[in-house]
């Protein structure tokens, strides 16, 4: 049987610091994904149900990212880490949501599917993110 290693404290402004990045990255990624689509709407005959497919798909891969990044802050335990990175995209998200004023028109129902997509693809992204680290 592998020895674990002895558990070091994790260094806090690290850990902030890397929420932080992975976070503003995954927003970027965010809004390339909602510029695709609003290109695809207007220059295109495609149906806004297509806008709502990418900006889906752009909340997942963004939120994978999130989890991805800050689970590299411990060499175990990428789920939680990865859970913990998006769990703040959405908080970011529903910020973001609210200042703006584009969450009035939003279901509640799609937005507990936001935040399953989110809280999956950024637990699957800390697993698969600490296992890239071995």
């Amino acid at each position: 049987m592998p020895k674990h290693k002895s558990k070091e404290p994790l260094d806090m402004p690290t850990v902030f610091m890397t929420l932080i990045k992975a976070n503003v990255m995954a927003y970027v990624v965010t809004a390339i994904f909602i510029l695709l689509g609003s290109i695809l709407l207007t220059y295109t005959n495609a149906s806004p149900a297509v806008e709502n497919w990418i900006v889906m798909l752009g909340i997942m891969l963004s939120a994978f990212l999130a989890g991805f990044d800050t689970a590299k802050v411990e060499s175990r335990n990428g789920y939680k880490w990865g859970t913990i990175g998006g769990a703040l995209y959405f908080v970011l998200f529903l910020i973001l949501g609210t200042l703006t004023g584009s969450l009035k028109a939003v279901a509640p129902s799609s937005l507990f599917l936001v935040v399953v997509v989110i809280v999956l693809s950024s637990a699957v992204a800390g697993m698969v993110s600490v296992n890239c680290q071995k």
